[in-house]
C-alpha cells in the first residue's frame, strides 16, 4: 500500500486495510518501507487498522506479509 500527502500539513490518521483476499485470517505483518516488521492482528471482517503519520509533501509505503 502506498500513500501520499500532497499537504503541506502533516497527516496522523489510523487507516483500516482489508486482507480478506490475502489468504491471512488471523495475523499480518506489516513494515512500513524497509523497516521492521509489526504484527497485527485482524479483525472478523479480516481488516487491520494501523496509525498512519506522513509528512507535508511526502509518501510512504507498507508492505503486508
Amino acid at each position: 500500500m502506498m500513500l501520499y500527502n500532497p499537504t503541506d500539513q502533516k497527516i496522523e490518521k489510523d487507516i483500516k486495510i482489508p486482507l480478506y483476499y490475502t489468504g491471512l485470517t488471523q495475523t499480518a505483518r506489516i513494515r512500513e518501507k524497509e523497516g521492521p516488521a509489526k504484527s497485527y492482528s485482524l479483525n472478523r471482517n479480516y481488516e487491520t487498522t494501523i496509525k498512519v503519520v506522513l509528512a507535508p509533501n511526502s509518501y510512504s509505503w507498507w508492505q503486508v506479509e
